[in-house]
């Protein structure tokens, strides 16, 4: 447990006390610093919750417990700790704001954000578009047999609505079949798998062939040829691909189709998941957009290294040099998704020394407009 909590306790630069539970439920802490009252009331709640949630996480052994930890901590400061309460006036240290305070965590609540945080490290938002051709004819978009097997197989993902995703996709002038292999079309699904929320989109190619009746058998030969991309959606980059085939003998055209298909992807299946593992060691990507900011102003303020020193930030790394639209683009790779960066990044504005609003806050996009 003392393990455990000791790799969140560098949570701020300004607070390294311990924090002390006593008989009446409430957990106390001291000597809690920030550079003025708010920070320091921050920082106060944050090793309020790393207290309280010690037994909770230490439970949890799908993750690594101490980044699960701080991923819960840095998540939902204000949403898990209850009955707060500063102890006494604030004391000046120095240029910082020195606070004694007390409260209890919500249990119920930590332990649901938990289970979701849990649920999201293997299960990724994805969504799919996928061409088949079975037998010298065209699948409808609503009878995609590959997108079955794909959902069979890939049970790591959290799927969304493919229905949903066509329709919005045709809405806004996106192709909706014959999109792999089409640059434009591609980048067209990813923008609207973005507006859903998706993490992940998968836009593949499946072409089963019948090759004639296996001797003296009565089956038919089916083989199956699956070409697929992933995309990592918040920054549009590749991050798998794979051409996988299977083979399956069988006295129905459509029932072999699917177990041909079904074999390729079963054969695929580890080469993805590793493929996705090495691109998000280091956390998923999230495309963050900076619009009305001068590049002068984002240089001189150290917008990015701010961003970059956020406790779960792994790397900032700017996408493109003009700034002739005031818009400047950044990929953050993180340990947490879009919505949380966007919390935290409101509780850093201070340091920023800008004011913003969001545009658009998804987990692999964040918009925010910097106002005067």
């Amino acid at each position: 447990m003392k393990k455990i909590i000791s790799l969140v306790l560098g949570l701020s630069l300004f607070y390294c006390a311990t924090p002390e539970k006593k008989a009446d439920g409430f957990i106390y802490v001291n000597n809690i610093t920030g550079i003025n009252l708010d920070d320091a009331e921050l920082n106060a709640k944050r090793e309020i919750i790393a207290k309280g949630l010690g037994e909770l996480v230490e439970g949890n052994t799908k993750v690594d417990q101490g980044q699960l930890m701080e991923a819960v901590v840095n998540t939902s400061v204000e949403g898990f700790v209850l009955d707060y309460q500063q102890i006494g006036k604030d004391r000046k240290k120095g240029a910082l704001v020195e606070i004694d305070a007390k409260g209890r965590v919500d249990r119920g609540t930590a332990q649901s954000i938990i289970d979701k945080m849990l649920s999201q490290a293997g299960n990724p938002n994805f969504l799919m578009i996928v061409d088949e051709e079975i037998d010298k004819r065209k699948s409808p978009p609503t009878a995609i047999v590959t997108e079955n097997a794909i959902v069979k197989n890939f049970s790591e993902f959290q799927f969304l609505d493919k229905e949903q995703f066509r329709r919005i996709l045709a809405k806004e002038g996106g192709k909706t079949i014959g999109v792999y292999g089409d640059t434009s079309a591609e980048a067209k699904a990813t923008e609207v798998a973005a507006q859903m929320g998706a993490e992940i989109l998968f836009i593949g190619q499946t072409i089963v062939k019948n090759n004639g009746p296996i001797m003296d058998s009565g089956m038919m030969s089916m083989q199956a040829t699956v070409r697929f991309k992933i995309v990592d959606v918040g920054s549009a980059k590749l991050i798998a691909a794979d051409n996988a085939g299977g083979a399956a003998p069988h006295v129905d055209t459509e029932r072999g189709a699917q177990e041909a298909i079904d074999k390729a992807l079963v054969t695929s299946k580890p080469k993805i998941l590793e493929q996705i593992r090495t691109k998000w060691k280091r956390g998923m990507m999230i495309r963050l957009v900076i619009d009305g900011m001068n590049y002068d102003d984002f240089l001189d303020k150290g917008i990015d290294g701010i961003i970059r020193n956020i406790k779960g930030v792994n790397a900032v790394n700017q996408k493109g040099s003009s700034n002739s639209n005031n818009s400047i683009v950044l990929e953050v790779q993180a340990d947490f998704n879009g919505t949380v960066l966007y919390r935290r990044m409101r509780e850093k504005r201070e340091d920023m020394g800008i004011k913003f609003e969001q545009k658009e806050v998804k987990p692999g996009v964040v918009q925010i407009k910097v106002t005067k």
